[in-house]
Formats: structure tokens, C-alpha cells, sequence
């Protein structure tokens, strides 16, 4: 009787198994993601002519600009992206740490983005150039800048993927 048991249990263990595989994809699934670098790795920043903006009613001058590219990269067992929005970000950095400014001390900076593409295929690279010119609460020029790129997908729905670039002092 006990052998019968055994041999019960494990048929309907294999069937078990079976029908729990039906409907599952055959291959993995891979989280999306595109890979984002920037053109070059660190900044350098050069003294601006004469970009301004309005702070408060009165023209600030901007003193620094740098200028990069990211790119970015989707890999080959991905479906097609569309980039959906750019954000970009400058913070004040000492030492290579991000120094946050007390208030009412803020960063103030302004971008020129030129998007090449607005969509990624599978094994496909896009770039965005960007120039970037900036005043720090603490007058100087390293800092951090941070860029992020919302991007969807008709299978997967939209995700980000973020960049911070270093800015040399």
C-alpha cells in the first residue's frame, strides 16, 4: 500500500509541473533599461560671455558653461523606446561631494538641449547634446550635473534612467 501512495504522488506531481509551466515565456525577461554615458566622462567649465537670466526682476549673469553629450544605448533583445522628456540639474559640489546651499542661496542655471533622436531601436544608440551655463552660491565652478530621460515602451510602459556627470573644479 505504501508503494501505491508514493507512486500516486509523484504522477501528480508531474502533472502537477506540467500545467503549471503552460502560459509561461519561453525565453527570460530582461529588465529594461538604456544605458546612459556622457561625451566626455567629466566636465570642464569655461568662463561664459555673457549668458544672463532673470532672477527676481534682475539680470544674473551665468559665469560658467559646459558643454557634453549623452548618449544613449539600448540593448539588442529590447523592443523600440520612445523618449518621453529630458530633466536636467546643476548642484554645487567641493572635493567631488554635493554641497547643498542654505537658503536663500540657490544653484541658478540654464540648458540648451538638442535631442538627435526621439527614438531608440533595439541595439540602437540616440544622443543629446547639451550646453550648460551656471552661477553657484559659492562662485565656484566644480558641481554636479545631473540628467535624467523618461522613456515608454508599448509592451513595458515608461521608466527612467538617470546620469550624473562631475563637473572638475
Amino acid at each position: 500500500m505504501f508503494g501505491r501512495r508514493y507512486i500516486t504522488v509523484l504522477l501528480v506531481a508531474a502533472f502537477s509541473t506540467v500545467g503549471c509551466e503552460e502560459g509561461l515565456p519561453t525565453e527570460p525577461t530582461v529588465p529594461l533599461a538604456v544605458e546612459l554615458s556622457s561625451a566626455p566622462a567629466t566636465l570642464t567649465a569655461v568662463p561664459s560671455t555673457g549668458v544672463t537670466i532673470m532672477v527676481d526682476g534682475a539680470p544674473v549673469v551665468l559665469p560658467w558653461k559646459a558643454s557634453f553629450a549623452v548618449v544613449m544605448n539600448l540593448e539588442v533583445d529590447h523592443e523600440p523606446v520612445a523618449i518621453i522628456s529630458v530633466t536636467n540639474l546643476v548642484r554645487q559640489a567641493v572635493g567631488g561631494v554635493i554641497v547643498t546651499p542654505t537658503a536663500p542661496d540657490r544653484e541658478l542655471f540654464l540648458f540648451d538641449q538638442r535631442p538627435r533622436d526621439s527614438r531608440l531601436e533595439p541595439g540602437g544608440e540616440g544622443v543629446i547634446e547639451f550646453d550648460v551655463w551656471y552661477l553657484l552660491p559659492n562662485g565656484g565652478r566644480e558641481a554636479s550635473v545631473n540628467i535624467g530621460v523618461s522613456f515608454t515602451s508599448e509592451i513595458r510602459g515608461a521608466f527612467n534612467s538617470t546620469i550624473e556627470i562631475p563637473v572638475a573644479p
